[in-house]
């Protein structure tokens, strides 16, 4: 059988990035690991020439949202951050063998309001879990960096990135509060629905950019991203239009990955 031909795709993009522990343990249940990776976050920040958009460090599993010129930045990044991560742990713990299961998750997201919705999506994350009634209430979160107006020493987020990624085309006190608004909003709808499409899926956007990415990919699928309900509206940023997401088998999924690096 012949080798599945690669996208040639290789423009700056937005990354969804989710990772779980070993065996889905919590072994970032306790605050000083979580604290300890977003200090290695920010080191990462410092010495990778990635931005990040948006994080949240679960007890289990993380999510970053990070954009990067090509693919391979983003694993050097990764690289850095997940390896050093995980020998500070066994290192305070005493222990070998994984922290992570396997091998992080990457899905490719369009600018714009596709973004906003994956942004949320990670805010939401404990509030969805029962963990928090409120995103902010936990300790290791991009959505604390979101609502402050000026950003303070050891800030994680790049601002300037975000507001061009996004599209906003304001400042950064009007998206925070456009920020803060639409989550208080989202949290007292009641709108708890998990989404796995967003962890799940190699890229999600509108129809042409996916089907841009899946050019010459062997199997690939797509699937047409179930739209918000009512409650969410105030998210969405310009016209709405339905949003596509793109399936790969593992293996393609690899190559799809591999031809960005």
């Amino acid at each position: 059988m012949g080798r599945a031909r690669r996208t040639t795709l290789t423009e700056p993009a937005c990354y969804h990035i989710t990772h779980r522990c070993q065996e889905r343990r919590f072994l970032l249940k306790f605050a000083l690991d979580r604290r300890n990776y977003v200090r290695r976050l920010r080191q990462m920040v410092a010495g990778y020439r990635v931005s990040v958009l948006d994080y949240i460090v679960t007890c289990n599993h993380v999510h970053l949202l990070l954009w990067a010129r090509r693919g391979g930045d983003v694993a050097a990044a990764l690289h850095f951050l997940q390896g050093n991560t995980a020998r500070d742990y066994n290192r305070r713990k005493g222990r070998e063998g994984s922290f992570w299961r396997g091998r992080y998750h990457p899905t490719v997201i369009e600018s714009g309001r596709h973004l906003s919705r994956c942004l949320f999506y990670i805010d939401l994350n404990l509030v969805r879990a029962g963990a928090v009634e409120q995103p902010a209430q936990w300790d290791a979160c991009g959505c604390r960096e979101l609502a402050e107006e000026r950003p303070r020493r050891g800030t994680v987020i790049d601002r300037r990135r975000l507001l061009d990624c996004l599209e906003f085309g304001g400042n950064w006190q009007a998206f925070a509060e456009w920020h803060r608004r639409t989550l208080g909003e989202l949290v007292s709808s009641g709108w708890r629905v998990r989404e796995p499409v967003w962890s799940t899926a190699a890229a999600i956007g509108t129809r042409p950019f996916v089907l841009r990415l899946a050019a010459g990919l062997r199997g690939a699928e797509l699937s047409e991203v179930p739209a918000p309900g009512p409650a969410v509206s105030p998210m969405i940023l310009g016209e709405a239009e339905p949003v596509y997401a793109l399936h790969l088998s593992e293996r393609t999924r690899r190559l799809f990955w591999e031809d960005r690096q």
